[in-house]
């Protein structure tokens, strides 16, 4: 049996009455298949444009029986990013046995993020209200969510943090008429001008910005410190986490089994379904159809002079780049947008792109030393609003589609999961109903990437 290994990932194609698997692995550029169906690199790109299934894995040689372990729990969440955690976290605080199905964690967008939290720079007036209600209670619930006895905000990086979302000198639109609704909506900022601006943040440059909406009382948080505490805190209640991936959904009486790659069988009531960009895949094991669009972007880390800026930088031209100081003088920075690219390596032309915006914007930048790249995938629906709640089988539920906002709405998804598993009323009392599953979406891709 071939050795699994990173670049192993399999295909399921859409074929009439019969459900056929395809287990592919690279090998010298070339696409070598087996298992129940053969299938060409051109017809596995006619029908998987999107799919980068590189992170729910069936290993070569099929499921092994009779299975090697048997594990009946409450509730079955797949995927082990924020999002699944946080649900796992949450319904293990309301007595439920939990278990996680994850995987490798190249490409995921939960430790990829830079880790803003902030409502005012992700809301435009065209997306309905509701979602406006849900990320400002995303905010207010870190408060609550991180104050625990598992971890604290100074564990996680967490810290309340002013943004200067610059209007830039590249973009033909101004953001001044952001000012006419932001302030109405609860928004505690100001304008700034060019003037202000440099005597505010004296390391961005005047040419490249022409004003500032300066925005006060959002916050940051370090999301793989978050990702690791929730990790620990997970395990430390007795949950348990199969990292092999999904590769088999059963029916078992009234109750769901699901199979992992590593030949685990997980007998469940409930099932979670938040594998992030990926969970459209899972989820079409289930017979289920979440329409997601895998957007990825790129990152780098930079080591320069501490405190260089005063607040996260916030670019909403192109890709929405951001720069925010992690902790003294480390800098993260990015981010691109990109659709139809079907790995998580970093491209010099997008790397090259962010780090020359970057100097444009702060100058001194160009003598900052790079420590690091990577990239992640985010999960965004065709109206870009998450999916959240029961599915037509009620006994999954979904939890993905947050796009760049997965970081900010991680932990009150958690909660609003654990309210659905429950039964009781959502959190806060939020109108969920923009976000419900099956809602209309259409097929989604974006030809064309941006910075």
């Amino acid at each position: 049996m071939p050795e699994k290994g990173p670049e192993t990932v399999w295909f399921e194609p859409k074929m009439p009455a019969v459900r056929q698997k395809v287990w592919s692995q690279k090998e010298s550029g070339q696409n070598v298949a087996c298992g129940a169906a053969e299938a060409t690199a051109e017809t596995l790109a006619r029908h998987f444009p999107v799919m980068y299934l590189f992170f729910w894995r069936f290993p070569q040689g099929g499921i092994q029986s009779p299975m090697d372990e048997r594990v009946s729990v409450d509730v079955a969440v797949v995927g082990d990013g924020l999002i699944g955690l946080s649900s796992a976290l949450h319904l293990q605080q309301s007595g439920r046995r939990i278990v996680v199905l994850g995987g490798p964690a190249a490409g995921r967008a939960s430790t990829a993020a830079a880790g803003m939290l902030t409502p005012a720079c992700e809301y435009d007036p065209w997306m309905c209200r509701q979602f406006l209600d849900l990320l400002k209670s995303g905010l207010s619930y870190y408060k609550t969510f991180l104050h625990s006895d598992w971890t604290t905000p100074e564990q996680v990086d967490y810290r309340s943090s002013e943004f200067t979302l610059t209007d830039l000198g590249e973009s033909e639109e101004s953001l001044r008429d952001r000012m006419d609704w932001m302030p109405g909506l609860g928004f505690d900022c100001d304008w700034w001008d060019t003037s202000e601006v440099c005597a505010r943040e004296p390391h961005l440059s005047p040419t490249a910005v022409r004003g500032a909406i300066r925005i006060r009382n959002e916050a940051v948080v370090n999301p793989i410190a978050l990702w690791e505490e929730m990790g620990r805190a997970m395990a430390a209640r007795g949950g348990k986490t199969y990292s092999e991936g999904l590769v088999g959904v059963e029916e078992q009486g009234e109750r769901v089994s699901l199979v992992t790659g590593g030949g685990v069988q997980v007998v469940a009531d409930r099932v979670v379904l938040a594998a992030g960009a990926w969970t459209a895949d899972v989820a079409r094991l289930a017979g289920l159809e979440v329409p997601l669009c895998p957007a990825k972007g790129q990152m780098v880390l930079l080591r320069g002079t501490p405190h260089a800026i005063g607040s996260v930088v916030f670019m909403p031209t192109g890709g929405c780049g951001s720069i925010v100081e992690r902790r003294p003088g480390s800098y993260v920075v990015g981010t691109s947008e990109e659709y139809l690219v079907p790995d998580e390596h970093n491209t010099a032309g997008v790397v090259g792109t962010v780090l020359s915006r970057l100097c444009g914007v702060v100058p001194d930048a160009a003598h900052w030393r790079i420590e690091g790249m990577w990239a992640g995938f985010r999960p965004m629906t065709s109206d870009e609003l998450p999916v959240l709640g029961v599915a037509d089988d009620r006994r999954f539920l979904v939890a993905t589609g947050h796009h760049r906002n997965g970081i900010l709405l991680a932990p009150l998804t958690g909660r609003l999961i654990a309210d659905a598993v429950n039964g009781d009323v959502p959190f806060d009392g939020l109108d969920l109903s923009p976000f419900r599953y099956g809602r209309p979406l259409r097929p989604h891709a974006r030809f064309a990437a941006k910075y």
